[in-house]
């Protein structure tokens, strides 16, 4: 397949500050070259701009999910859409995260804010065959608790053996959890050599806690990002 195919925006919440949660119903050509969490499509709005977007959802299904966040750009021009518009898409790409290679291992994940949208399809896949895996923790950080947008998805996750720790850096009255960065949590998250870590989010991000995985033994070859 190759070029774009129209897709139908079915859903568009907001699910915190400048936060939308949105669903495309997509061609079945486009659905079934969705292999593995961590891949990501352009999506093409009716002014012509077209953008790259991670998709929040596992494999497997009709309608792709993502998390977007208000902007003047694409991503902005999305999620003033209502439900019924049409857009354009490409089929997924990129490599994603290797799920096959955390078969029989622990895994870590950590993403910060949007970021965090891949790794939702990573859980929702592993959680699909469970068994297949080890242990799964992590850390899923935003700015304040209302940015939680997967938040209401975390007790689904501890039920199924996914810990993920949110943790927030602005915290409001009442938030009892962790306050930080992400990079903070590491030391309460179990690292050994043989586990994958995939990670989502700024740059800076994502090389600090790749060096202080390194620093607890964990090689920088078993550290993955989806871009």
């Amino acid at each position: 397949m190759s070029g774009w195919s129209q897709a139908t925006l079915t859903q568009n919440d907001v699910v915190g500050p400048g936060l939308h949660r949105l669903t495309l119903e997509v061609p079945h050509a486009v659905a079934s070259r969705f292999h593995t969490p961590g891949q990501y499509h352009r999506v093409r709005v009716p002014s012509g701009l077209d953008a790259s977007f991670a998709i929040a959802s596992p494999p497997g299904a009709a309608v792709f999910e993502y998390l977007l966040r208000e902007s003047s750009g694409v991503a902005g021009a999305l999620v003033a859409l209502s439900p019924g518009a049409h857009v354009e898409v490409t089929a997924p790409m990129g490599p994603g995260f290797p799920v096959p290679r955390a078969k029989g291992k622990n895994l870590l994940l950590i993403g910060t804010g949007t970021g965090f949208a891949p790794l939702r399809s990573v859980l929702l896949a592993i959680a699909a065959s469970r068994g297949d895996f080890g242990e799964v923790h992590g850390a899923y950080g935003v700015l304040t608790p209302a940015h939680l947008a997967f938040g209401p998805e975390l007790p689904a996750w501890e039920r199924a053996g996914l810990h993920i720790i949110p943790t927030v850096t602005t915290p409001g009255p009442g938030w009892t959890g962790a306050v930080g960065q992400v990079q903070e949590l590491l030391p309460r998250l179990p690292v050994e050599d043989s586990a994958l870590a995939f990670l989502c989010g700024q740059n800076e991000m994502v090389k600090e806690v790749t060096d202080l995985l390194g620093q607890r033994g964990l090689p920088p070859d078993r550290v993955f990002v989806n871009f």
